[in-house]
């Protein structure tokens, strides 16, 4: 994901989504034909290229609707319907997987997923506009072959990422004080810290460190943390379902069935919300209350309870913390950037989001072997209390800067002598101040 947005802003946003389809679908081909091999690391290996092609994806096509509509209503809907997707996605790939392995045979979710990407990479090759050669055949030929990529980013940064995250989440199994944690922790470190020197530095980075300004960053600390959060509570919900509760896998899928209704909701509610006048950064923080109760929810939950009482509403609040702080991190750091750059915004977001997930859970697995001393339940409610002390810190900090940003804008109320434009502290572009007053009304 971090090298994917870059790769789009160089070769063209099409092309790039169509290899990722193409890509996941022919390694999900592979790892369905697995079952024939009887090795669990040809399917492992099938299954870590397959995730190659949605890290190409997501960045790509939220770079594909940050290019495509301008500030306003229309992009915030669009942001919007597209996390509505996840929650459908995911209801929906768990009862058909569910079905196929309790009542066919497993590989079949593969081949299923096979011939859904190839049907996807057909849909965009005649729908998806393509945006190079719109926005780029005027452009001057030096200024097409100037735009390098950045390999030495690219080696330190991509590096340093999965050797942080092999360590968190290798260590709850063989412990902190292993080298086979240490090791690649340190090494990691060593290499991220020597991507953000090198971005600093050259030319065309793959990630403008210098230009992500102090916002962009609070916004995207918050929505690691919040994400994180989410990434514990629906591993250790399926987990708590299937081993603790012992229900079956159909079971399982079906008490997930209020996702993608609450999750359209969500969508549709930050999107009119956005439009009647709320601002980004009050709306991401409102998504993080949704994070903490949906945790705290789960993390509180008997053993033999009726569904209804507690999972049924875990499973329907989360869903509003998805669909809520997705669009809004996207739309103010998709704010921040020219078309030109989507593709760099898009990644960095989508490469926060799904990689705090991982972390999240390393650090969840590391309080649960810690704490649980034999006791299976006891290790999950540890696991599940950490991550709504990181959507709580979270909450904490969105708070805090979206009361800041309001302050930022008071400070600028009131009447003024001639129109003019001042920076705009949550993203939002800049602030237009017409007739004599102030409209926070975000323009480029």
């Amino acid at each position: 994901m971090l090298v994917a947005g870059r790769v789009g802003d160089i070769w063209g946003y099409k092309r790039v989504f169509l290899v990722g389809w193409i890509w996941s679908g022919f390694w999900a081909l592979l790892a369905g034909i697995s079952a024939y091999t009887h090795s669990m690391i040809f399917f492992d290996i099938c299954r870590a290229f397959q995730g190659i092609g949605s890290a190409i994806i997501v960045p790509i096509s939220l770079a594909i609707i940050g290019s495509v509509y301008n500030e306003g209503h229309r992009k915030n809907l669009a942001f919007s319907l597209y996390a509505a997707g996840a929650p459908i996605g995911f209801t929906l790939g768990a009862v058909i997987s569910a079905l196929l392995a309790q009542f066919a045979r497993w590989e079949w979710a593969y081949y299923l997923t096979t011939i859904v990407c190839c049907l996807m990479a057909a849909m965009s090759y005649l729908v998806v506009p393509d945006l190079e050669l719109e926005s780029r055949q005027d452009e001057p030929r030096r200024d097409r072959t100037a735009k390098t990529f950045d390999w030495i980013g690219a080696f330190t940064g991509v590096s340093g990422l999965v050797l942080i995250n092999l360590a968190w989440n290798r260590a709850p199994a063989v412990g902190w004080g292993s080298a086979q944690a240490i090791a690649p922790l340190v090494v990691g470190i060593v290499l991220f810290t020597l991507f953000f020197f090198v971005e600093k530095r050259v030319k065309r980075p793959l990630v403008p460190i210098n230009q992500i300004s102090t916002d962009a960053a609070w916004v995207l600390f918050v929505t690691a943390v919040g994400w994180s959060s989410f990434g514990i509570l629906i591993y250790y919900l399926i987990s708590f379902i299937t081993q603790v509760q012992e229900d079956s896998l159909i079971n399982a899928a079906g008490k997930l069935a209020p996702v993608p209704f609450s999750g359209v909701a969500a969508a549709i509610l930050a999107s009119v919300l956005l439009k009647k006048g709320l601002r980004t950064a009050w709306l991401l923080a409102i998504a993080l209350v949704w994070f903490v109760i949906g945790n705290a929810l789960l993390a509180t939950t008997p053993v033999h309870q009726t569904y209804w009482k507690q999972i049924f509403w875990a499973v329907l609040i989360t869903p509003l913390g998805i669909d809520m702080s997705f669009p809004a991190a996207t739309i103010m750091i998709s704010n921040l950037v020219s078309k030109e750059h989507q593709g760099v915004a898009a990644s960095l977001v989508a490469t926060v989001i799904y990689y705090s997930q991982s972390i999240g859970l390393g650090i969840a697995g590391t309080v649960e072997v810690y704490v649980r001393d034999g006791d299976l339940l006891r290790g999950f409610r540890a696991a599940l209390y950490s991550a709504v002390g990181l959507s709580g810190l979270g909450l904490l900090i969105a708070c805090g800067y979206a009361a800041s940003a309001s302050k930022h804008l008071h400070r600028w109320s009131g009447k003024l002598k001639d129109p003019t434009v001042v920076d705009c502290p949550d993203g939002g572009g800049v602030l237009e101040i017409e007739m004599g007053t102030i409209s926070d009304r975000p323009t480029r």
